[in-house]
C-alpha cells in the first residue's frame, strides 16, 4: 500500500460507552459490559444477556429509528475527534449527566447535538463514506412484519440508513455499503485505503454497524453460538458469543494532508490483508487456512515479519470452533514466536458487535497504541487457556507497542487483517518497512454471464437488444424460472439456496465458460469476488422473520438465517469456485453493482488485486414490489417509458457477473478482452433530488459522448436528463430499460453487457425532446462511453469504459 493512509478521528459505541475514551477507560478497568438486552423488539425467552449501548441523550434524533441515532452519534464524534468540522455553538453542545451510584458511568466530554458544520479541510466532493454492516436496518422489517405498513421499509435498506446517519453532513462524495458478515467494518476500512491511495478521494469516514435486533440475536441463538454465561475467549470452558451492538467509525486521510492541515493523528494503517476461506459458510477452516493467508498479506502489504507485532487484537468469539481455527491461523504465521505476542479478545468486554466488530476493536487496539497499554481480556484466567502457548492478556499493563494486528472473520470465511503503528513516530522494525509504490494497472472485462427473464446465454442478450421494440414487455418482467439455469449448477447442492444465490452462481458459471478460464483452481487461487444487490434473499429473510414476528426467537430456522444473510450470494461463490482473495458485498443502492465495478477496479489499479469476479443479482419478490409501489414508484398497471411520464416501473429478477482482469493476469493466459474499464466516479447528495450529484459524476468522467443512464419511468428519469441537458455537448442517451424491466442494482451492468455483446449503444425505447440530447439508436460504440446509475437516496455513481476487439 501507499505510504500514509492514518486515522485523524474516531468514534465509538459500545455497551461500555458512547465515546471511545469512556469505552477505553472501562476496557482498563476491566468491565464487561454485558447485561440485559431491554432493547430487543421481544424479550428474550431465555435469559442469556447480550452487549447493549448505553442511552443517548433523548434529545438527539429521537424520531429516528435506533441504529440510525447511534451511527451519525459516533460519525459526528469521529468528524469532531479530526477537527474536519468546525464546532457548534455551545447552545448546541449536550453535556452529559453527573454520574451517580456505583454503576454510573464516568462524565465525558462534550457532544456536539445534530446540527450542520460550518466547513470541510477538503472539496465537499472529495468527501466520502465506506461503512460496513450485517443487517443495516432491520428493525425496521420487523415493524413492517407487525404493522403491515410497507412505509416501514423506507429505512430498512442500508442505502437509507446510511443517507439517514449522514444526514446534512456536507460529504458529498461517494456513500456506499459493504457486507462481510462480522468482518464487515474492517473490510470496508480496507476498501477506503483504496479509495484514499488511488486519490479518488481525499477522506473517508469509515467502520461500521449493527444494533441490538431480534433477527440477529435469534438466528445466532438458532446455530446454538450464543452462550449461556460469559464469553470467554480461547478457554477450555468456552461456551460461545455473547450478541452486542457497536458502531465504530474512523476518519481516513493520507498522512501528508492530515499534517498538512495540523490535524491530530490517532494511528497509522500499516498494512491490510484479506482472503476467503472457500470451506463453509457458518463454519470457518478448522486449520485457520484462510485467516492465516489474510494475516500473512497484511504483514506483507506493512512490510513488517511477525517478529515487529507486539499486541494481537483477536476475533476471539468464544465460540469453539472458531477460536479454535484462529489460533491455528497465528500458529502457522508466528510459529515459536506466538508466546512472546501478548492476544487480547475484547469481545470479552463488549460481546460481538458483529459488522461493527472489527471498526470497535481496531479503535481500541489504536488507543492501545496511543496510551502504550497492553489490554486485558475480561473473563478470562490464563491458566485456563485450550491452546498452548497463546499469550492471553489477562491484566492491563504498560507495554513497548511498535504495531498491533486486529483480525476480523466472517460468516462465509470472509477474514480482514489490519496493521497499526503508532501516530507519528518511526518504530524501528526487524526489517526495514516497505510497501510498494503506488502504481496504475490496467483493467479488462474478460469474461461476461447473463440473465434475465426467457434469456440465458449472452448471444441471446444481444440478439433481443437488436430486434427489440419494447412490445410484449410483460414477458420479460418477473422471475427467471430455475429450469433456465439449472444445468448451470450442481441441483443437490444449490437445493437450499435463495433465487439470489442461485442466480449469481449461475450467471458467474456463464461468465467464467466466456472467459475461457481453463485452469479454474489457479485461476481462483489469487480471485476476489465483490458483488452487488440492493435487496439480497428477500425470500429467505422474510420468511425467516415472519416465523420469528408469528412464533417468537426459538422458532428461529437457522438455515434461512444462514443462507439470508447479504454477503450470501459472495460466500457461496468462494464456495464453488475456492476463490481465495477477497470476499465481499455492496448492499441496499441500486448503484451497488456499479460500486461493486468500481472498487474492484480500483483495487486491482492498485495493484492490491490481480482478479475478481464482479457481479450484481436480484431476485423477484411480491414484497419487493408492494413496497415500491407504496413509494409510488411501482406501476400496478402499464409502465412507463424510459423519460416519459413517470407511471413508474414493472421489475425482473436479473444477474449480470463480470470476470475482471489485469493486463499481466490478462496475458499469462491469453484472454480476449471485451473492454478495458477506464475509471469512474460516485456522489451523493444532500438535497431532495440528485441532479447535482449527476453533474459531479458526469464531471468527473468528462462527459462521455455516449451515456447509458439508468432511466425507469420514475423522477430518476427527470433528475438524469436535467444534468445531462447541462453538459457542453451533445449526448448520446441510451437506457436497457424496456428491453429488460428494472432489475436495481443490476440494471447499470446489464447496461454495459448489453453495449459489449452487440458492440452498439442500446436503442432508447423513447423519444426525447431536450437541447443536447439525442436517442441512441444502436449507433457504433465510441472508443469510450459511460454508464450512470442513481439511487433512491440520493447516490449517483458512473463508470467509463473502453471497447476492445475480441
Amino acid at each position: 500500500m501507499s505510504d500514509g493512509i492514518v486515522i485523524t478521528g474516531a468514534g465509538l459505541v459500545t455497551p461500555l460507552g458512547i465515546t471511545r475514551e469512556e469505552t477505553w477507560k472501562a476496557v482498563l478497568a476491566m468491565r464487561c459490559g454485558i447485561g440485559p438486552l431491554t432493547a430487543l423488539e421481544q424479550p428474550e425467552p431465555i435469559i442469556k444477556g447480550g452487549g447493549q449501548a448505553p442511552e443517548l441523550p433523548e434529545d438527539f434524533c429521537p424520531n429516528q429509528p435506533r441504529e440510525v441515532r447511534y451511527l451519525r452519534w459516533a460519525i459526528q464524534e469521529a468528524l469532531r475527534d479530526a477537527t474536519a468540522l468546525v464546532t457548534c455553538e455551545p447552545s448546541n453542545v449536550a453535556r452529559e449527566r453527573e454520574p451517580s451510584g456505583s454503576s454510573a458511568r464516568p462524565p465525558i466530554q462534550p457532544i456536539i447535538r445534530d446540527a450542520p458544520p460550518k466547513s470541510l479541510p477538503y472539496s465537499s466532493h472529495r468527501c466520502g463514506f465506506m461503512l460496513g454492516t450485517t443487517l443495516h436496518g432491520m428493525r425496521a422489517a420487523g415493524m413492517f412484519l407487525r404493522t403491515g405498513d410497507h412505509a416501514m421499509l423506507k429505512e430498512f435498506l442500508a442505502g437509507s440508513t446510511l443517507r439517514a446517519a449522514a444526514g446534512a453532513l456536507p460529504l458529498t462524495g461517494p456513500a456506499v455499503t459493504t457486507c462481510s458478515a462480522c468482518s464487515s467494518s474492517l473490510g470496508s476500512i480496507a476498501l477506503a485505503v483504496t479509495l484514499l491511495e488511488s486519490r479518488q478521494l481525499d477522506l473517508v469516514i469509515a467502520g461500521g454497524y449493527d444494533t441490538i435486533s431480534e433477527y440477529a440475536y435469534a438466528g445466532f441463538n438458532s446455530l446454538r453460538l450464543v452462550a449461556d454465561g460469559p464469553l470467554r475467549p480461547f478457554a477450555r470452558d468456552r461456551q460461545g458469543m455473547k450478541l452486542a451492538e457497536g458502531y465504530g467509525i474512523v476518519v481516513l486521510e493520507r498522512r501528508q494532508d492530515a499534517i498538512a492541515r495540523k490535524a491530530p493523528i490517532l494511528a497509522t494503517i500499516q498494512g491490510c490483508g484479506e482472503s476467503a476461506d472457500a470451506h463453509h459458510l457458518t463454519q470457518p477452516h478448522p486449520q485457520g487456512e484462510g485467516a492465516a493467508r489474510a494475516i500473512a498479506a497484511a504483514l506483507a502489504d506493512a512490510g513488517l515479519v511477525p517478529t515487529d507485532i507486539d499486541l494481537i487484537a483477536a476475533h476471539a468469539t468464544g465460540t469453539p470452533d472458531n477460536d479454535a481455527g484462529e489460533y491455528a491461523a497465528l500458529r502457522s504465521v508466528f510459529g515459536d514466536g506466538l508466546p512472546r505476542v501478548p492476544v487480547v479478545g475484547f469481545k470479552s468486554h463488549l460481546g460481538h458487535t458483529l459488522g461493527g466488530a472489527g471498526a470497535c476493536e481496531l479503535i481500541l487496539s489504536a488507543m492501545a497504541l496511543r496510551d502504550q497499554v497492553i489490554p486485558a481480556c475480561a473473563n478470562a484466567v490464563a491458566d485456563q487457556s485450550d491452546f498452548q502457548g497463546l499469550n492471553l492478556s489477562t491484566n492491563s499493563k504498560p507495554g513497548q507497542l511498535r504495531a498491533t494486528l486486529n483480525t476480523s472473520l466472517g460468516f462465509g470465511g470472509a477474514n480482514t487483517c489490519i496493521i497499526l503503528t503508532p501516530a507519528n513516530t518511526k518504530p524501528q522494525f526487524s526489517t526495514a518497512s516497505h510497501r510498494p509504490t503506488e502504481s496504475t494497472c490496467e483493467v479488462f472485462i474478460t469474461g461476461i454471464g447473463v440473465l434475465v427473464p426467457g434469456i440465458s446465454s449472452l448471444s441471446a442478450f444481444a440478439e433481443r437488444l437488436a430486434n427489440s421494440n419494447g412490445a410484449e414487455f410483460a414477458a420479460r418482467t418477473g422471475a427467471i424460472e430455475e429450469s433456465a439455469y439449472l444445468h448451470l449448477l450442481n441441483a443437490r447442492r444449490i437445493r437450499r439456496m435463495s433465487d439470489y444465490v442461485k442466480l449469481s452462481l449461475a450467471a458467474t458459471t456463464l461468465a467464467f465458460a466466456d472467459a475461457n478460464i481453463n485452469d479454474a483452481a489457479a485461476f481462483a487461487e489469487t480471485c476476489a469476488v465483490i458483488v452487488g444487490s440492493m435487496h439480497c434473499s428477500t425470500s429467505y429473510s422474510s420468511s425467516y422473520y415472519k416465523q420469528i414476528v408469528e412464533d417468537g426467537i426459538l422458532a428461529a430456522n437457522p438455515m434461512l438465517f444462514a443462507e439470508g444473510v447479504p454477503n450470501a450470494a459472495a460466500a457461496h461463490l468462494s464456495l464453488m469456485l475456492s476463490l481465495k482473495g477477497s470476499c465481499q458485498t455492496v448492499i441496499g443502492s441500486r448503484t451497488s453493482g456499479l460500486d461493486a465495478l468500481r472498487l474492484a477496479s480500483l483495487r486491482i489499479a492498485t495493484g492490491h488485486w490481480d482478479r475478481a469476479i464482479v457481479g450484481a443479482a436480484e431476485e423477484d419478490h411480491p414484497l419487493i414490489n408492494a413496497t415500491y409501489a407504496r413509494c409510488g414508484l411501482y406501476s400496478t398497471g402499464e409502465s412507463s417509458s424510459p423519460f416519459s411520464n413517470s407511471r413508474g416501473f414493472s421489475t425482473g429478477a436479473a444477474a449480470v457477473t463480470f470476470v475482471l482482469e489485469s493486463r499481466k493476469s490478462m496475458e499469462q493466459r491469453n484472454a480476449r478482452p471485451w473492454a478495458r474499464v477506464l475509471g469512474g466516479s460516485s456522489c451523493r447528495t444532500t438535497k431532495d433530488a440528485p441532479t447535482d450529484a449527476v453533474k459531479q459524476v458526469l464531471a468527473e468522467m468528462a462527459h462521455p459522448r455516449q451515456l447509458i443512464g439508468s432511466s425507469n419511468g420514475t423522477w430518476i428519469d427527470r433528475a438524469e436528463l436535467a444534468a445531462i441537458t447541462q453538459t457542453d455537448r451533445t449526448t448520446l442517451v441510451s437506457s436497457v430499460y424496456g428491453h429488460v424491466a428494472e432489475s436495481f442494482s443490476a440494471t447499470p451492468l446489464l447496461g454495459i453487457a448489453a453495449a459489449l455483446a452487440s458492440g452498439t449503444l442500446p436503442k432508447l425505447l423513447a423519444t426525447l425532446d431536450a437541447p443536447g440530447i439525442q436517442a441512441a439508436c444502436c449507433e457504433k460504440l465510441d472508443s469510450a462511453f459511460g454508464v450512470l446509475c442513481t439511487d433512491y437516496s440520493g447516490v449517483v455513481s458512473g463508470a467509463t469504459l473502453s471497447p476492445t476487439k475480441r
